[in-house]
Protein backbone atom coordinates (compact mmCIF):
# COMPACT_ATOMS: atom_id res chain seq x y z
CA UNK A 1 0.00 0.00 0.00
CA UNK A 2 2.76 2.42 0.94
CA UNK A 3 4.76 1.64 -2.17
CA UNK A 4 1.76 2.42 -4.36
CA UNK A 5 1.10 5.71 -2.55
CA UNK A 6 4.76 6.65 -2.84
CA UNK A 7 4.78 5.82 -6.54
CA UNK A 8 1.66 7.92 -7.19
CA UNK A 9 3.09 10.82 -5.17
CA UNK A 10 6.33 10.64 -7.16
CA UNK A 11 4.48 10.67 -10.47
CA UNK A 12 2.40 13.67 -9.40
CA UNK A 13 5.55 15.50 -8.29
CA UNK A 14 7.24 14.83 -11.64
CA UNK A 15 4.16 16.09 -13.45
CA UNK A 16 4.13 19.32 -11.45
CA UNK A 17 7.85 19.89 -12.06
CA UNK A 18 7.36 19.31 -15.78
CA UNK A 19 4.56 21.89 -15.95
CA UNK A 20 6.54 24.47 -13.98
CA UNK A 21 9.59 24.06 -16.20
CA UNK A 22 7.58 24.24 -19.42
CA UNK A 23 5.88 27.47 -18.32
CA UNK A 24 9.22 29.09 -17.54
CA UNK A 25 10.56 28.03 -20.96
CA UNK A 26 7.61 29.67 -22.70
CA UNK A 27 8.26 32.99 -20.99
CA UNK A 28 11.99 32.93 -21.81
CA UNK A 29 11.30 33.66 -25.48
CA UNK A 30 9.19 36.70 -24.61
CA UNK A 31 11.79 37.89 -22.10
CA UNK A 32 14.47 37.74 -24.80
CA UNK A 33 12.30 39.80 -27.17
CA UNK A 34 11.39 42.40 -24.53
CA UNK A 35 12.57 45.93 -25.31
CA UNK A 36 12.92 46.82 -21.63
CA UNK A 37 9.82 48.97 -21.51
CA UNK A 38 7.19 46.24 -21.47
CA UNK A 39 6.86 45.88 -25.22
CA UNK A 40 7.85 42.93 -27.36
CA UNK A 41 9.65 43.38 -30.68
CA UNK A 42 9.37 40.29 -32.87
CA UNK A 43 10.00 40.07 -36.62
CA UNK A 44 10.21 43.86 -36.80
CA UNK A 45 6.76 44.28 -35.25
CA UNK A 46 6.22 45.95 -31.89
CA UNK A 47 3.42 44.70 -29.63
CA UNK A 48 2.45 44.74 -25.99
CA UNK A 49 3.32 41.81 -23.76
CA UNK A 50 -0.36 40.72 -23.68
CA UNK A 51 -0.55 40.76 -27.48
CA UNK A 52 2.69 38.76 -27.67
CA UNK A 53 1.37 36.17 -25.19
CA UNK A 54 -1.81 35.82 -27.28
CA UNK A 55 0.21 35.46 -30.48
CA UNK A 56 2.43 32.86 -28.80
CA UNK A 57 -0.64 30.93 -27.67
CA UNK A 58 -1.86 30.91 -31.29
CA UNK A 59 1.55 29.63 -32.39
CA UNK A 60 2.58 32.74 -34.29
CA UNK A 61 5.80 33.41 -32.35
CA UNK A 62 7.41 30.01 -32.56
CA UNK A 63 10.35 31.17 -34.74
CA UNK A 64 11.02 34.86 -34.22
CA UNK A 65 13.98 37.15 -34.46
CA UNK A 66 14.65 40.79 -33.54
Amino acid sequence: MWKKALKVTGLVALGVIDVVLSVSDENNQLDELDDGMGNIIADGEEMTRAEAEDAKARGELYDTYL
